[in-house]
This record gives structure tokens, C-alpha cells and sequence, in this order.
């Protein structure tokens, strides 16, 4: 069944994409595509609990694809520095890293970055920098 819906989302993308492209505005769209909570590694019997890692896609027409940012867990035992119990996994990029470098691309400067992105700074002592908009964007 993942199969036939991940082709469905695959199918309304493309129109969509299509259609913002003969309107001629397809360079100035960001689509983006976000789990609404993550899951964990191991079941609870009956399936997986919420949790914290998830994953998110971007596109557009300046969009730099094909590139996976942030880390995958070299380890996802539960001995992992990652893994806080129950397979709750700590994410590597936070989800405020990614909208920094949309955020710029949509023209916030960095002393409003606070204003727009209140929890970024949690994250910039336990991780690396946040993505900018020159790693997201092919040109701007």
C-alpha cells in the first residue's frame, strides 16, 4: 500500500510542479513537505509511538536538489549517544535549521532571524550551523 500512495503523492507533485511551471511563477515557489511527528524505532506492540525524528522534503524551482542535509544515525541501538529509550531517537538537523535557510530566501535578515525562528538558537550549541540559503537554493 506505501507503494501506490507514495505514487500518488508522486503523481499530484508533478502536476502540481506542471502547472506552476506554465503559469511561469515556478521559480518562486518552495514547496515543503513535513511529517507531522516522528516515529519510534521499535514497536509497542500494536505499532510505533510518537517521537521526534522525522524527515522533510523540499522543492521548487531554485531549489538545490538531490541532497540529503543533516546526519544519519551511524548507530540506532540502544546504546547510541542518539537513542534516549524506547528507539526515541534525538534528530541531527532541527527543524528550525531548515526554515533558517527558507526564511532567508524569503527575505528575513538575520537580526529579525530571533523574531521569526524563536527556538533556533536551542539548537545551534548542540548541532552544527543552521542551513543557510545558499545550501538550499540554487541561486539567489
Amino acid at each position: 500500500q506505501l507503494t501506490r500512495l507514495l505514487d500518488m503523492i508522486d503523481g499530484a507533485l508533478s502536476c502540481f510542479s506542471a502547472e506552476l511551471k506554465s503559469q511561469g511563477i515556478w521559480n518562486n515557489v518552495t514547496f515543503i513537505m513535513a511529517s507531522e511527528f516522528g516515529r519510534t524505532m521499535t514497536s509497542n506492540g500494536l505499532g510505533t509511538d510518537h517521537a521526534w525524528g522525522g524527515n522533510y522534503f523540499i522543492m521548487g524551482g531554485g531549489v538545490a536538489g538531490g541532497k540529503i542535509h543533516g546526519a544519519y544515525p551511524d548507530d540506532l541501538t540502544d546504546a547510541s549517544d542518539l537513542n534516549i529509550g524506547r528507539g526515541r531517537l534525538i534528530p541531527t538537523t532541527a527543524w528550525e535549521e531548515l526554515w533558517h535557510g527558507i526564511a532567508q530566501w524569503f527575505g528575513v535578515n538575520e537580526e529579525n532571524m530571533a523574531e521569526a525562528l524563536p527556538n533556533l538558537d536551542n539548537f545551534l550549541d548542540n548541532f552544527t550551523a543552521p542551513l543557510d540559503a545558499n545550501a538550499l537554493y540554487e541561486s539567489l
